[in-house]
């Protein structure tokens, strides 16, 4: 996967040939290694061959929708997906159902490339960064793996990344256009149903609500914090 010493694997699914030639090529100019498929299957066989590190889908997909085209990626590895021709409004919907990032109608070859960098940037975890411990809960970003009293927590990717950017302020209050920003590349806000939704997400899968807090506690009208619960 993604690292300092290889460039960033891509595989583009889009039906439209000419279309598809274009985002391989440019992104083959800007250093990527990239390939092409028409199908959402095909796209997601050539993922598993290539070991790719981000899968480039413009919608719709003749043979998959956008949710199993998603989960199909993410059964094959620890993959992000930048999802292409959202409907007007309709990037927040992409990004709730698990999508790296997303974008209404079709990007220009520059805007494309510099999401794609953005993606890729979010992917490398932290070089030599320890485990972090809260209460009962351990949060370790070399290995995307967070426990609970030595369980394993079964977390979607943004809501790991949204637990390791609470667990890295331990205690302190992250604002939420901090969290829109780091978990989502979102550093103008907009983003506050989709926040709202993963923390409620994440919440329940630590066992709790926000009405009965104990790891992730709201600060009205500053942010959210995670903290000890038996401090």
């Amino acid at each position: 996967m993604l690292g300092a010493t290889h460039p960033c694997s891509v595989v583009v699914v889009d039906p439209d040939h000419s279309a598809r030639r274009r985002m391989v090529d440019g992104l083959a100019s800007a250093g990527f290694g990239a390939s092409g498929a028409a199908t959402g299957l095909a796209g997601v066989e050539q993922a598993l061959q290539e070991a790719c590190d981000l899968v480039v889908v413009a919608l719709p997909v003749p043979d998959l929708t956008f949710r199993q085209l998603l989960t199909m990626v993410r059964a094959v590895g620890d993959i992000r997906i930048l999802a292409l021709g959202a409907e007007r409004g309709g990037v927040a919907a992409l990004l709730d159902l698990g999508a790296d990032d997303a974008v209404e109608g079709r990007p220009s070859m520059g805007e494309l490339t510099a999401r794609v960098r953005a993606v890729a940037r979010r992917t490398r975890p932290p070089s030599g960064e320890d485990a972090i411990r809260v209460g009962d809960l351990l949060v370790d970003p070399a290995r995307r793996e967070a426990l609970i009293q030595q369980q394993p927590l079964d977390l979607s990717r943004k809501e790991f990344d949204l637990l390791h950017a609470l667990a890295r302020r331990q205690g302190r209050v992250a604002s939420r256009r901090e969290l829109l920003a780091e978990v989502w590349d979102q550093p103008l806000g907009g983003g506050d149903k989709t926040l709202d939704v993963h923390l409620c997400w994440l919440r329940r899968k630590l066992g709790e609500s926000g009405t009965a807090p104990r790891y992730v506690r709201t600060v009205r009208g500053v942010g959210v914090r995670l903290v000890d619960p038996g401090t």
